[in-house]
């Protein structure tokens, strides 16, 4: 159950941190706004890092659903 409890964190954290991310990007893009490189980078690696922390957490809960 604790286990459970921890998975589900670590997707939601790791889906907002990617969602938040993507936002950030897609909106700066769609206002127009030029954003350095080094942030576009740095975002670019927060979301490289959230992504197997996200693949791993869904796979446990699918194959912990079944």
């Amino acid at each position: 159950m604790v286990e459970m409890k921890k998975i589900n964190m670590m997707w939601g954290i790791s889906l907002l941190v990617i969602g938040v991310a993507t936002m950030i990007l897609a909106s700066a893009r769609i206002a127009g706004i030029e954003l350095p490189d080094i942030v576009v980078v740095m975002i670019g690696i927060v979301e490289l890092t959230a992504l197997p922390f996200f693949a791993f957490s869904t796979v446990k809960k699918m194959a912990d659903r079944k």
